[in-house]
């Protein structure tokens, strides 16, 4: 079996503080800091381009990674190298990072799922549900959750012990209202703002509760 590319050094290396105190150091510091950043983005942009082609460029880790580090000459300063890099080592070093370690943690997601109820979720409609648990957190329940990434459904579904036929309804109802919850996501994308379109879906979604 290959051998994964990681960081090339302990997690505290990567630390920002440590990372600006090198490139301040200057010399062999410096230049090892920006080598292993310019080793990190390259393996970086191999995975990213892997997760969109294997359909996940609407993901939480595809979204917050693809943009996030501008080549070597295009960093403005030294504590914004020392941040990106902290950055990349983090992203590099997540199994989330590559398209194996994300199918893997989609299995145990929908394991869990199933096992609390919610048997109509599978890997068909896992990205849509994660959208739709993040918007009904925010446009529906004041409910403990982390983001909308689908690993953390079982998290928001355990801790607020929320009916799965109650969660159905809404889902069903969220997927047949919203045209396309793809727009929502590439709304968020553009504008970092959905809030017309929420407010619009909340009172379909209050309406209907009245009839």
């Amino acid at each position: 079996m290959a051998n994964i590319a990681r960081p090339t050094y302990e997690f505290s290396w990567y630390t920002p503080s440590e990372i600006k105190a090198k490139l301040d150091a200057g010399g062999d510091l410096e230049r090892e800091v920006r080598k292993e950043y310019t080793r990190l983005r390259d393996i970086s942009q191999k995975r990213l381009k892997r997760l969109a082609a294997a359909g996940y460029e609407n993901t939480d880790v595809y979204q917050k990674n693809v943009k996030h580090y501008p080549k070597l000459k295009d960093i403005k300063s030294k504590s914004e190298l020392a941040q990106r890099l902290s950055d990349l080592s983090r992203f590099v070093g997540s199994t989330q990072s590559t398209v194996k370690g994300l199918k893997e943690r989609e299995k145990k997601v929908l394991k869990t799922l199933k096992k609390s109820g919610y048997k109509y979720v599978n890997e068909s409609n896992l990205s849509d549900f994660g959208d739709f648990m993040e918007y009904y957190r925010d446009a529906m329940y004041d409910l403990e959750y982390d983001s909308g990434d689908a690993a953390d459904l079982y998290t928001v579904v355990e801790k607020n012990k929320l009916d799965p036929e109650k969660v159905k309804e809404d889902f069903d109802f969220w997927l047949e209202n919203v045209e396309d919850a793809k727009k929502i996501r590439k709304a968020k994308r553009r504008t970092g703002k959905t809030a017309e379109v929420l407010e619009e879906l909340v009172a379909k979604v209050y309406s209907k509760e009245d009839d």
